[in-house]
């Protein structure tokens, strides 16, 4: 595990951890814990999608445990151009998730949309984003052949 950037995160930050092709995305609470979905049986990220229907979880879990030999970074990216809840709200907001069932979709809710959802009240994913304009690019050349 090993922290990428300038500082340590603080609670209400979003954590980005690279998982290689994607990201994970979850929202730090505060005493090295972070609220973020995974799936149902405990895979990771998003593993559960074929094997759950696109049912996961919201979890409260030690960072390290979700960082496991990863790299991750805070990463507020949308603090400039959104508006911040107040940390004590983004606590509260994440912790009321924590058990509750969420539907996954890989374009239109994913890790990102939910972690964002809870920082700012907008979920956004860019990752989402660059893989439909990929996938149109892709499609769009397959087409031209």
């Amino acid at each position: 595990m090993t922290l990428q950037g300038q500082r340590k995160p603080k609670a209400g930050d979003l954590i980005e951890i690279d998982r290689g092709f994607y990201k994970h995305w979850s929202v730090y609470v505060g005493d090295d814990y972070i609220v973020h979905i995974t799936g149902l049986t405990g895979m990771p990220d998003w593993s559960f999608v074929s094997s759950s229907n696109g049912q996961a979880i919201v979890k409260k879990e030690p960072l390290k445990h979700v960082v496991g030999k990863c790299n991750y970074r805070v990463n507020n990216k949308y603090d400039k151009t959104r508006q911040v809840y107040p940390v004590s709200e983004i606590i509260v907001r994440a912790n009321n998730e924590v058990d509750k069932l969420w539907t996954y979709h890989l374009f239109a809710k994913n890790c990102e949309h939910f972690a964002t959802e809870i920082r700012y009240n907008e979920a956004q994913s860019d990752q989402a984003y660059t893989a439909v304009a990929v996938i149109m690019v892709i499609g769009f050349l397959i087409l031209l052949i």
